[in-house]
């Protein structure tokens, strides 16, 4: 028994397996969410009735900004890509994501940070300004609380496992369909996933700024959001240039999933879709430019509300095709009402309503009324819960037999789709007639006559929260007793209802191609099976080896590194912020140094024993991969975190450029920053490319003398730069320069303090390879690692070349 219970938490603590990770992300999440529905109800409680003083004002508002928090980054996305995890390799025919060990890596990430989100609650207090995270409510001085420290931490942590997410699948899908599936080919749900990651990159890398600028404020005293050129503003623009795209990145992956649903049980294709396809890119799009309207109470000039009301009205567009797309899929259908179909028609309704009430929110008149309202708290939900959660709520249902191998009480099931819109409806209907009630008030007084509405969305908020006790108890016993589902219990037409359920380790024994007529041929082909070397062989799951030895955990796709790595961040960044400023100049923070140390003793340990991990994963030749056919699965992950790196350093210095085009009083170029010191570092910086440059030039000529010599002098020119940059650091501080010019020194200390940080990680890897380097490696034809380390390396030397006119020159 022991063994048996020692060998379970191996697998799940350890597993790299796509199928695993999703269902770990899915238990999680669905923790969470009841974690966050908790919160919610206790929320409604305290607002059901006129002068309730069930909580105070203070735990009130942490409650809404966790709730608020926990559902769009800890719920929402996390229950989609749990989904992708799972489902995704199978539709496109692969057995695995690209990177297994990431994967394994971004889910740890994931849990660790939302342990870290709660745990803010134990520290004095949790955030309690909405999950907006406002500004100047943010600022040390209105929200002193560490609590909202390890929040921001937790919120970082989450960043980092988005985004190492969205590389890996972004590579799976654009790297590894199985032959003859090729984009346009694609289901509903790869779609919408691919639309999402592409979102992802670009959006949530303006939230990491914001946070660390935000953390940085709170912790070393800059001034960013909390000077009058900064301030609220920039707080605004940064947010929502993430915040509103959210919408749509917790969106489309319901989206996605009810355009594979309804199809299934209408026994109809999707009408339209390549139209539906067309309408994901075109709204995501557009996504990217309506921030503003959240802006219009803020005095943004005409234009800008002009342009921010085309744009609000143009992104709703896309979903009207959606929409129509899904209608006429159901028209002349035999439709089969399973719980999947109901929940899918289910948030449809819910989705016209949110999508047509958040139209009126364009007009500049209406938002000045209703901003500040419980009729966008009513419009929200109907988007975040109504659609999002009941159409996620749906495709648990939907694959949950091929997740688990059994079927579900349908009974239950129906029932629990009853309550829920029954409960939901009650909940947030009444919300749109609180015109007049503010959002943000902890209790109110009799007069208004809010009670009976308010009680009323109370008793919804019940209902719908005990039909989720339903779900729960309907998976968990049917996991366990439920009846066998066989391969494919709804006769779906994708590509995962062709395997077993629950499908093998390796997923396909040959990997399937899909022919031009639609079918899909398995059995010997173009397909390679994993781990083999010819068509007639059993695939294997990654991190096995079919040929010589390997560590036993690789025989079943296990890593420990994953999770120590999670847990050393997580420590590491509890330490830095459960500390206190002692006050509020730079560079005087007290961390939690034993935490801190323990984080990256463990993280160093890690690291190592990651690089020498022999862990294979074994990549498929014969695949769809335009339009990268040529570049090897690592280069385009490169690239593409390079690209949300883009994204991240184009926010810090539009931050830059925002607080200087509005401070009248900016120090000319050369009077605060020494020309001679940025000159220097310019020259050392770029002298370091050529010799990285040189090192893979040594390394494909064989040269291992010149390898060796060419990346010392890379690492010795990093730290020459990084010496340069301290000794001017601690120059500008003992000349009281932060006193004197508050806001030039904040830009100047973040902006290229975050390159110093990008500098001394390169150093880090510099040295890896240097150690391997002196061992022989990369001059037997395997210079890759090289290649791909240069790739990172010249990006960091391009981003001063822009950092040094900005505060040396101009």
């Amino acid at each position: 028994m022991a063994e048996q219970l020692l060998a379970s938490a191996k697998r799940w603590l350890y597993t790299t397996n796509h199928k695993d990770i999703g269902i770990l992300y899915i238990i999680t999440s669905l923790f969470l969410f009841a974690a966050a529905g908790v919160l919610a109800l206790t929320m409604r409680t305290q607002l059901s009735v006129p002068d309730n003083t069930i909580l105070t004002a203070n735990v009130y508002n942490q409650f809404v900004t966790v709730h608020g928090l926990l559902m769009i980054f800890w719920v929402l996305s996390p229950l989609a890509f749990g989904f992708a995890n799972f489902i995704i390799p199978l539709q496109i025919g692969c057995r695995d994501l690209a990177f297994p060990r990431l994967n394994s890596m971004s889910y740890w990430f994931f849990l660790f940070s939302g342990v870290m989100m709660i745990l803010s609650f134990f520290f004095a207090a949790a955030p309690d300004l909405g999950w907006t995270l406002y500004s100047p409510q943010s600022a040390a001085q209105f929200s002193p609380t560490i609590g909202f420290n390890v929040g921001a931490g937790a919120l970082i942590l989450m960043v980092v496992s988005i985004t190492m997410s969205s590389v890996n699948f972004l590579v799976t899908m654009f790297k590894m369909r199985a032959p003859g599936l090729k984009l346009r080919y694609m289901s509903a749900f790869p779609w919408a996933i691919l639309v999402t990651i592409f979102m992802m990159l670009y959006a949530f890398p303006s939230f990491l700024a914001a946070v660390v600028l935000l953390y940085v404020d709170r912790a070393f005293g800059t001034v960013y959001f909390s000077s009058i050129q900064g301030g609220a503003l920039l707080w605004d623009n940064v947010f929502w240039f993430f915040g509103h795209p959210e919408v749509y990145i917790v969106l489309f992956p319901a989206i996605g999933i009810i355009a594979d649903i309804v199809p299934t049980f209408a026994r109809r294709p999707l009408y339209g879709s390549k139209y539906v396809i067309g309408a994901l890119v075109a709204a995501a799009m557009i996504s990217f430019v309506v921030w503003g309207h959240h802006m219009f109470v803020t005095g943004i000039g005409l234009v800008s509300t002009k342009l921010y009301t085309v744009t609000t009205i143009a992104v709703s567009l896309p979903f009207d095709i959606i929409v129509i797309s899904l209608i006429e899929t159901l028209g002349f259908a035999k439709l089969r009402l399973k719980a999947p179909a109901l929940f899918a028609l289910g948030a449809v309704a819910n989705f016209i309503v949110g999508g047509i009430t958040g139209v009126f929110l364009a007009s500049v008149a209406l938002d000045y009324a209703l901003r500040g309202t419980y009729f966008v708290v009513a419009h929200f939900h109907y988007i975040m819960v109504g659609a999002s959660i009941i159409g996620l709520i749906g495709g648990l249902y939907y694959w949950f037999p091929k997740i688990t191998g059994r079927m579900y009480d349908e009974k239950m099931a129906k029932v629990h789709f009853v309550l829920s819109m029954i409960g939901f409806q009650v909940l947030y209907f009444p919300m749109f007639l609180l015109l007049d009630m503010p959002r943000r008030i902890v209790t109110y007084s009799p007069q208004p006559d809010w009670g009976l509405l308010n009680l009323t969305a109370t008793l919804g908020g019940f209902i719908f929260g005990g039909a989720q006790l339903l779900l729960f108890y309907n998976l968990y016993r049917s996991s366990r007793v439920g009846p066998p589902s066989g391969p494919n219990p709804w006769e779906a037409w994708t590509l995962e209802w062709a395997l077993p359920s629950p499908p093998p380790p390796h997923d396909f024994d040959v990997i399937p191609t899909f022919l031009s007529d639609g079918t899909i041929r398995f059995g010997s082909g173009l397909g390679l099976p994993n781990g083999s070397d010819h068509s007639n062989e059993i695939g294997y799951p990654n991190g096995s080896s079919v040929h010589g030895s390997t560590s036993p955990f690789h025989h079943e796709g296990l890593s420990p590194w994953p999770v120590l790595m999670a847990f050393a961040a997580f420590i590491f960044f509890l330490g830095l912020t459960i500390g206190k400023p002692a006050n509020p100049q730079p560079v005087s923070y007290q961390p939690f140094w034993p935490l801190i140390a323990d984080g990256v003793i463990l993280g160093i340990i890690s690291l190592f024993g990651y690089s020498r991990e022999t862990f294979t994963v074994h990549e498929d030749m014969h695949v769809e991969s335009w339009p990268f056919k040529q570049v090897p699965n690592m280069k385009l992950g490169i690239w593409t975190f390079l690209g949300a790196e883009v994204i991240f350093f184009g926010v810090l210095i539009g931050s830059y450029f925002f607080v200087r085009t509005n401070d009248a009083a900016w120090p000319p170029a050369g009077t605060l920053f020494d020309i001679r010191n940025g000159f220097a570092m310019t020259l050392v910086l770029l002298t370091s490319s050529l010799t990285a440059i040189m090192a893979l030039a040594s390394a494909r000529a064989g040269n291992r003398s010149g390898l060796i010599a060419s990346l010392g002098g890379t690492l010795v020119l990093g730290a020459a730069f990084l010496y340069i940059k301290a000794g001017e650091w601690f120059s500008l501080g003992s000349s009281g320069v932060f006193q004197n010019y508050s806001l030039p020194a904040t830009s100047y200390f973040i902006t290229t303090g975050t390159h110093g940080v990008h500098v001394f990680a390169g150093m880090c890897m510099t040295v890896y390879l240097l150690a391997n380097a002196i061992k022989g490696k990369y001059v037997d034809g395997d210079h890759t690692t090289l290649e791909h380390f240069g790739l990172y390396w010249h990006f960091v030397d391009i981003v001063w070349v822009f950092l040094f006119p900005l505060f040396y020159l101009i």
